[in-house]
């Protein structure tokens, strides 16, 4: 048998994936910090659950793995973490509005493989059900940008509204059906030539007058907006417009407008958006893609309960593959062991030491193969150890141990009833 992996699916080797949970981690800590609940849902679906919200022939569809449990009933992996959000919402009639979630896990896609697109990845996802305003939006953008930060990431945020975007095509008279199609188009205006846009707006049948008519309109900037459609009669346009401006204001107040940009091409390219939506960059541009968004959706929840209530909605995903491909070319020398303890027949005395060591919070390995003295420190080095000593019957006699710092090589002598302290101060 030929050991590899499936395509699309890595292994993440100790370093690596130290550095992913210190991501999770920190999205962890700020997703708490701003109220949000920690929920589980299941890996295994139903097919049908899965698939409820798309109808035949969808690309989302194919893309699920599907498989049979031994009752001869449809499951599939889940592809995202709304579905089965919704389906909390649905199983959980006591649930208090407004709900605040977060979930961090695994999902599947058996789609192509391409840098950055895989086939098993993790969504970091929040979400709140029972809030339609725009403070929940912009406190949610607030959140990112100071996540960001603490992940030592400067963000530019970039923002629309699905509303005035539908309103738009509207202007040019485009059939309902197929605003959807001519918005997957407008969303790839900064990542396509004026050609391909052309080309594709005319393949959904288009003519040129409603073509440039339209990209004209995707041109303006927030104040030619409201200048344009000041009186207009296009409750789209004119509901997008005022949603736009209530959260302009509160990114004024907040100070944080001046890492905002107001991108009226920007789409967020799924059709589930009704509202607000918004993604974040990279301000160095390591990566050019988004490396998070999210936005309002007020439909999908309230479709899937189907009760005659309404459950506005509104959420943003982290994207941990990206935030991971833009660290580790910062964190190449991340130690993952405080200190290497080197016993020599000392065995039980280290272990001891390593015992209260651990109890304190500092992570220590013990050597336990007898090497040289020299081979432990080539091991210490090879693995960034922080620090290495060497504790043999006179270090226990006189209750004094030598600690090497092996990042500036310089030793220091503490006593053992103080090593806990040392460490702390660390």
């Amino acid at each position: 048998m030929k050991l590899m992996n499936l395509k699309g699916t890595f292994d993440f080797l100790p370093k690596e994936e130290a550095l992913r949970n210190k991501i999770i981690d920190t999205l962890r800590v700020n997703f708490e910090k701003n109220g949000y609940l920690p929920l589980e849902t299941p890996i295994l679906n139903y097919y049908d659950l899965l698939a409820y919200k798309y109808e035949d022939g969808a690309e989302i569809l194919n893309e699920i793995y599907k498989l049979k449990d031994q009752g001869d009933r449809n499951l599939g992996l889940r592809y995202d973490l709304t579905v089965p959000f919704c389906k909390v919402i649905g199983l959980n009639k006591d649930l208090r509005l407004p709900f605040r979630r977060y979930e961090i896990g695994k999902v599947f896609r058996n789609g192509p493989v391409k840098l950055g697109r895989t086939r098993e990845f993790y969504q970091c996802d929040i979400d709140v059900v029972g809030i339609d305003n725009r403070l929940i939006e912009v406190e949610q953008i607030l959140m990112a940008i100071n996540t960001y930060k603490d992940l030592g990431i400067d963000v530019i945020v970039k923002y629309n509204n699905r509303k005035l975007m539908t309103g738009l095509i509207k202007e040019v008279e485009v059939s309902d059906s197929k605003i959807a199609k001519v918005i997957g188009v407008i969303d790839k205006l900064e990542k396509i030539s004026p050609e391909e846009l052309k080309a594709n707006l005319t393949e959904i049948g288009l003519n040129d007058n409603a073509i440039d008519n339209l990209l004209e309109y995707f041109e303006y900037d927030f104040p030619k907006y409201l200048e344009k459609f000041k009186d207009t009669k296009n409750e789209n346009i004119k509901e997008g417009l005022e949603e736009l401006r209530e959260l302009n204001t509160y990114l004024e107040k907040l100070d944080i407008i001046d890492k905002c940009k107001f991108t009226p091409s920007l789409a967020r390219g799924l059709t589930i958006y009704t509202g607000v939506v918004f993604e974040f960059y990279d301000s160095k541009k390591r990566i050019s893609s988004a490396i998070g968004g999210g936005g309002r959706y007020n439909k999908i929840i309230t479709d899937f309960m189907n009760n005659g209530i309404n459950y506005p909605a509104v959420g943003l995903s982290f994207g941990l593959e990206p935030i991971y491909a833009i660290l580790k070319e910062e964190e190449t020398n991340l130690s993952l062991i405080d200190l290497y303890l080197v016993p020599l027949d000392t065995d039980i005395e280290c272990l001891k030491i390593a015992t209260k060591l651990r109890e304190n919070g500092v992570r220590v390995i013990l050597e336990m193969n007898n090497k040289k003295v020299g081979k432990c420190f080539e091991y210490a080095e090879h693995e960034n150890i922080s620090y290495v000593s060497i504790i043999g019957s006179n270090e226990i006699e006189s209750g004094v141990l030598r600690i090497k710092n092996m990042k500036t090589k310089e030793e220091s002598e503490i006593k053992l009833s103080e090593i806990v302290d040392f460490f702390k101060k660390k």
